[in-house]
């Protein structure tokens, strides 16, 4: 009798914390603002992917540990003494952020998030130059995501997503919209 009470009272304590933690995973596009210069192409625009932990510390407030990569855009900067120059941008992020969630309906949330974040720019030069240079430096990251509950245990979200990225003099800010599919345990 008494291994089943205790049996009872370890399934309601696990239970009790059985949505503490929230793995996540999305995808999406992406805007990466730099410079354009004549005689090299320009693009801006590219798409991510993000995989993140969560870590309710109550109803309202959380932690959140993230990854983003593969945002890649084109553009370009110009020396000190006036040479241009264009090439590639490749932008990759580890970030923590904390973050407060609003209850906005029944299975329906909104939550922001402010943190910061280690990114990674890599730079390749496009021709006639050659090789590749990469900047990493902590910057600062915001969020908001709107959820829905779809199953108990199962949210969706569509998030956005703000941090900023520096290489050589550019330095250009980078904005992620994407969907995310999580699970709680």
């Amino acid at each position: 009798m008494r291994a089943a009470a205790a049996g009872v009272l370890l399934s309601v304590g696990l239970a009790a914390h059985a949505t503490d933690f929230t793995l996540g995973f999305g995808a999406g596009a992406d805007r990466g603002k730099t410079d354009c210069v004549d005689g090299f192409a320009c693009d801006h625009s590219s798409a991510h992917g993000k995989l993140f932990l969560n870590y309710r510390l109550d109803e309202a407030w959380d932690l959140q540990a993230l990854g983003f990569a593969g945002s890649r855009f084109k553009g370009g900067d110009t020396t000190d003494d006036g040479t241009t120059f264009g090439g590639s941008f490749r932008v990759d992020a580890l970030g923590l952020a904390a973050g407060y969630r609003v209850p906005l309906a029944p299975d329906w949330w909104l939550r922001g998030q402010l943190g910061v974040a280690a990114v990674r720019t890599r730079f390749s030069y496009a021709a006639p130059f050659e090789g590749d240079v990469s900047k990493t430096q902590a910057q600062p990251l915001a969020g908001l995501s709107a959820g829905y509950a779809i199953a108990p245990g199962w949210l969706l979200s569509l998030d956005y997503d703000f941090t900023r990225f520096k290489v050589h003099s550019t330095r250009g800010s980078l904005h992620l919209l994407g969907l995310s599919a999580q699970m709680a345990f």
